[in-house]
C-alpha cells in the first residue's frame, strides 16, 4: 500500500507490505519494521532495533466523495516521538477524487497494482485514447475484482500485463501519457 506524506512541509513516499510480517520502505530505503497500538492513538513501533514510543492525533479528516461512498482519502495528523510533535499529513492515492488530482493530470503516470491479485481483463491496448477515471484492468484480489481507473486523460503509452496474469501491490500495470 502507497501512501504520500508531507512532513512539516517534505514531501515522502511511504510504502507498506504486510504479506509476511511489516516491511516499509520511505523515499525508496526499504526497511523491516514492528508496530503494536498499545491503547488508542499510542503506538509501540520496532525500528533498526530501535524502540519508539509514538502518539497519533487526528487532527482533520479528510473525506472524499469516492465509490466506497465516502470513506476517508487521508488526514492530517499530529505525531509525537520522543518528546518532539511532527505534523504530518496523509494523503492515500486510491481516494483520490477526480478534482484533487492536479499533480497525476501532467506528464507521463504509471498505473500501478494497489494489491496483489490476479488480472481478470484488459480493457485497454496500446495506443488508445482513454479519459480520466475510465477503466484499465480489471484485477481480482481476495475474490472480488477491482477497476483500476485512468489517472488522467490522454493514450495508453505501454500495457504491461495480460489477462491471467498474477500481479503484485505496486506493480506497474499501464502507462499513460
Amino acid at each position: 500500500m502507497k501512501f504520500f506524506l508531507t512532513i512539516h512541509g517534505e514531501e515522502h513516499t511511504l510504502e507498506l507490505n504486510s504479506q509476511s510480517g511489516l516491511s516499509c520502505s520511505l523515499d525508496g530505503e526499504a526497511f523491516p519494521a514492528e508496530v503494536a497500538e498499545v491503547r488508542p492513538g499510542v503506538y509501540s513501533v520496532l525500528i533498526g532495533g530501535k524502540s519508539f514510543a509514538a502518539r497519533v492525533e487526528l487532527l482533520n479528516s479528510r473525506q472524499g466523495t469516492s465509490n466506497d461512498g465516502g470513506a476517508p482519502d487521508g488526514g492530517e495528523y499530529a505525531v509525537q516521538v520522543d518528546g518532539v510533535r511532527y505534523a504530518v499529513l496523509v494523503r492515500d492515492p486510491r481516494r483520490w477524487r477526480r478534482d484533487r488530482t492536479r499533480l497525476a493530470l501532467e506528464g507521463r503516470q504509471t498505473v500501478q497494482a494497489p494489491m496483489p491479485g490476479k488480472v481478470i481483463r484488459v480493457l485497454v491496448s496500446e495506443g488508445q485514447t482513454v479519459e480520466a477515471g475510465q477503466g484499465l484492468i480489471v484485477v481480482e484480489a481476495m475474490k472480488m475484482q477491482n477497476e483500476i481507473k485512468s489517472p488522467k486523460a490522454g493514450s495508453v503509452r505501454k500495457v504491461l500485463v495480460a489477462a491471467g496474469q498474477a500481479v503484485n501491490s505496486g506493480e506497474t500495470l499501464v502507462v499513460v501519457e
